[in-house]
């Protein structure tokens, strides 16, 4: 996890390909060396080669202006394609927001991996698109929501709000994450269903984020929903969440819906 927090911070200051401000649904691939340079991809070579393929599927707004920065959701997914269910498309045109996942990047591939792609995914976008810093979520679901977890504890400063449906995780239990106090300035939204097999696992780990004094934390547990990714106005709830925090509004109680 730490390498991959550290690769990220050293190669960033190389330059990303450019593709043009495309919008609608479409597909990113480029090798270690394309994306990160020489020097980037002999530094990434714990955790890939060079000449390795990595592509992410993205979802830009018809109506993108460069004038109006957009919001980027980075996803971690449990399978091998990365982009977004049809039905949140709509959902993510209304709040100004960029879709953007990893392929490959399933529960079946080294977490390292799929923590170093995420990282990777902000970074792509702005490479073509006007980013509002402050609007970078990070989210995933069931193995990818613990990822997820994973790596908001190391990078709290990049990402600023966390979406984690059907499974989350928690940071090393005998002591608080380097960054807890960057955490704390976050928003974080667990995301299940009543008849979910993970309910209990992320009803536990919401209560030690709040233990843990992040108090901008928001549980919604869907009735009669099972392991499954949430519904339009589930998610439509978690970003107006996250999108709370310019206003800074003080902490918020269990919601069960």
């Amino acid at each position: 996890m730490l390498v991959a927090v550290s690769l990220v911070a050293t190669v960033a200051a190389a330059d990303a390909p450019v593709q043009g401000p495309r919008t609608g649904f479409f597909e990113l691939s480029f090798t270690a060396q394309e994306l990160l340079g020489d020097a980037g991809a002999e530094k990434a070579g714990e955790i890939l080669r060079s000449d390795d393929a990595m592509s992410w599927q993205l979802f830009v707004p018809a109506d993108y202006d460069p004038a109006r920065p957009v919001g980027v959701l980075v996803y971690v997914s449990p399978t091998k394609r990365g982009g977004p269910p049809r039905a949140w498309k709509h959902l993510l045109q209304q709040n100004n927001m960029i879709w953007i996942g990893a392929n490959n990047s399933g529960n079946r591939v080294a977490v390292s991996t799929r923590m170093f792609l995420a990282l990777l995914a902000p970074r792509i976008a702005a490479s073509d698109y006007s980013v509002d810093a402050e609007r970078i979520y990070l989210s995933g679901f069931s193995g990818g929501g613990k990822t997820a977890g994973r790596l908001m504890a190391a990078n709290p400063g990049l990402f600023r709000g966390g979406i984690y449906i059907g499974g989350a995780e928690i940071w090393d239990r005998t002591q608080p994450p380097p960054l807890l106090d960057v955490m704390q300035e976050n928003h974080h939204v667990f995301l299940t269903g009543s008849d979910d097999f993970n309910e209990q696992l992320t009803r536990r780990v919401y209560t030690a984020f709040r233990k843990a004094g992040i108090e901008h934390c928001k549980l919604i547990v869907e009735r009669r929903r099972g392991h499954q990714l949430p519904s339009v106005d589930a998610m439509a709830r978690a970003i107006e969440f996250l999108d709370a925090r310019r206003a800074a509004p003080s902490a918020t109680q269990p919601t069960i819906e």
